[in-house]
């Protein structure tokens, strides 16, 4: 009978928690891409909400992009580094000269 108690108390402390699916903002707002045959890459501004704080690409789980739109997420973000629209990595000025210790 103890077994069976425990059991049953496991079940019920268990508590399922489902996250909603993120809609992917690109289907909805279709005319952003439709057109142009992919997502602006002058939008820089749109495109750094897909982007971490050092600069790389968020994944599609994070962000609810679907598949499709990812790849075209990524061409965008590419096509800005490319023009240098957007940094490729942070910048690492002050993390440099304050642990440099040259050879003596």
């Amino acid at each position: 009978m103890v077994k069976d108690e425990k059991s049953t108390y496991q079940k019920k402390s268990r508590s399922r928690y489902f996250t909603r699916r993120k809609a992917c903002q690109f289907c909805i707002d279709k005319t952003n891409y439709e057109g142009a045959g992919g997502i602006d890459y002058k939008d820089i501004d749109k495109l750094k909400k897909y982007l971490s704080d050092r600069f790389m690409i968020e994944s599609r789980r994070k962000t609810g992009v679907c598949a499709k739109c990812q790849r075209m997420l990524a061409r965008a973000v590419k096509r800005a580094r490319q023009l240098s629209l957007i940094p490729y990595t942070s910048s690492h000025k002050g993390s440099f000269a304050i642990n440099y210790k040259p050879r003596s």
